[in-house]
Formats: C-alpha cells, structure tokens, sequence
C-alpha cells in the first residue's frame, strides 16, 4: 500500500469510529509529517483524498477540519448502474427494504410523463436503502405494469434491474436525469435517517428501453452530506 494510501486510512478509521469528531481540527501538517514520518507531499495527497471523500475539508491558513464519516460512496449520473453495481467493491454494507408496493392509476403526472391515457396502471415501489447502518437513501418508482406486469418484495428487495434484464428480457437504455434540492417531505422524514438536516438531494429519472419506450419514471432522495455526484464534461 502506498504511503499516502496508509495515512489516508488511518485518519479516515479515526473519523469512522469517532475518535476524531465532526468540527474537530486535525494536525497541522508539519505536525502529520512527524506523526507518520512521510515527507509533506505525502501527508498532503492524503489531506487531499480525504476532502474528496468528504471526510475533512482543507482550508487556506488554519488546520483541516473534520466534517463527518465521508461521503458513503459517488453517484456517476452518466452512468445507469444499481447501488450494487456501484459497490462492486464490497467497500460498503448496503441492504435494500421496501417500504412500499401498490398500483396507481390515473395520476395526471404519470399520465404526462408516460404519455398514456387514465386506462394504464402503475406500480409504485418505494424503498429505504440502508447504508452502513444509516437509511441514506430513499427511492420512489413507478413501473408501466404493461411492460412490467408482476412485481413482488422479494424482487424490490434484491433489485429489480437484473429481474427486468434477466428475467423479463426487457433492454434498458438510457436514463434522463434532473438534480435538485428541496426540502424533505414528510415521507422522506420518516424514512430516512436524515439528523439534523431538513433538505434532500433528489435525482429524478426517466428510463427508456432500446427501443424508446419509457417503462420507469422515480426519484431517489438522498441524504446531502454523504453523496456527491460524478459526471466528465469534455470540451
């Protein structure tokens, strides 16, 4: 393991099991490089990656400060991948629960969105992602039951995409995607574990098939300090 790579986890662990605290300071740098005996440009890599994980943030003429338990894992919005998918690496204990499962039908949203009329049926899936032990995550979405026509908690729980995928055969393509902040509703208070914060993150999508058909419209809701969100711009 590299030198900054073992500094790095080291203050990390101490964030994660809260010997250090959130708005503590950490050491001044000159301070790090005795504590671990690494050159500066060393400690410094180290200070860097964990600003981008979110555990601390660096400032100009003071000492970095500690904001929390770091950023729980990066949301690529050019890529349509599951939270498994995602967690390829096994860095992180996520377990999925539904919190809810039933049809609607003539909602005017839907109706819009889907470009239908009040005659199809939707399900609408609500679940609570858990992450390291803390519900983060909130999903909300809404399924045009013509194209899926049985869902059940088994499926919800595990996840739905490799049941369409490998199941049902349906080829998903591509996802529109809209970011937003706004504060939680009272759905979202109840089950998430949102703290002291009174807003969420929302990442609303609408997904399409091959061969353009929408077939899935949701939002998923997160907790703002532990999620950043990953896309390249090219010039």
């Amino acid at each position: 393991m590299s030198k900054y790579k073992k500094v790095y986890n080291d203050i990390k662990n101490k964030i994660d099991n809260n010997i250090l605290k959130r708005n503590d300071e950490l050491a001044s740098e000159n301070e790090l490089m005795v504590e671990y005996g690494y050159s500066k440009d060393t400690i410094r890599r180290a200070l860097s990656l964990l600003e981008t994980d979110g555990y601390i943030q660096k400032l100009r003429g003071r000492n970095s400060t500690v904001l929390g338990r770091g950023r729980t894992k990066n949301n690529y919005i050019a890529e349509l991948k599951t939270s498994s998918e995602l967690n390829k690496d096994g860095r992180y204990n996520i377990s999925t629960k539904l919190s809810n499962l039933y049809i609607v039908q003539g909602e005017e949203k839907l109706m819009s969105i889907f470009k239908v009329s009040d005659s199809v049926d939707f399900y609408r899936v609500s679940r609570t992602r858990e992450i390291n032990g803390e519900k983060l995550e909130y999903e909300v979405s809404y399924f045009d039951r013509r194209i899926v026509p049985f869902l059940n908690k088994e499926i919800a729980e595990n996840s739905i995409y490799n049941y369409l995928e490998n199941e049902l055969g349906l080829k998903i393509a591509h996802s529109r995607r809209e970011i937003s902040f706004r504060y939680a509703t009272e759905e979202e208070k109840q089950n998430m574990d949102l703290l002291d914060f009174d807003m969420v993150a929302v990442v609303e999508s609408t997904t399409y098939l091959s061969n353009g058909t929408i077939f899935q419209y949701g939002s998923v809701s997160y907790r703002p300090d532990k999620f950043t969100f990953v896309t390249i711009a090219k010039r």
